[in-house]
């Protein structure tokens, strides 16, 4: 069975939630979650949140604090998460 890309877990999430990954980056930043563009809020809290008030299962919530740690930067990230994102549809933005 093929994993699934970056890509396609992005698109499920918007296809259930109607917000994008950049959507996802803004509430996390009105929430507290990142600040300055660095992630401050530790995954259990974020975890908790985006299952509860957004709705998100388990695997997407995590799949959206992944996206969050990428878009800043986070050395928390591990390398292979990283390179399973950069070459599954991961695309850096500002």
């Amino acid at each position: 069975m093929a994993r699934p890309t970056f890509k396609a877990y992005a698109e499920n999430i918007e296809a259930k939630s109607g917000k994008t990954l950049e959507d996802f980056w803004r509430l996390a930043n009105r929430k507290g979650f990142v600040k300055r563009g660095h992630v401050v809020a530790k995954h259990g809290e974020m975890l908790a949140w985006f299952k509860s008030d957004m709705r998100l299962g388990h695997v997407h919530a995590n799949f959206i604090i992944l996206f969050l740690r990428l878009r800043a930067n986070d050395q928390k990230v591990s390398a292979q998460a990283r390179e399973w994102a950069f070459a599954t549809g991961f695309q850096k933005s500002e």
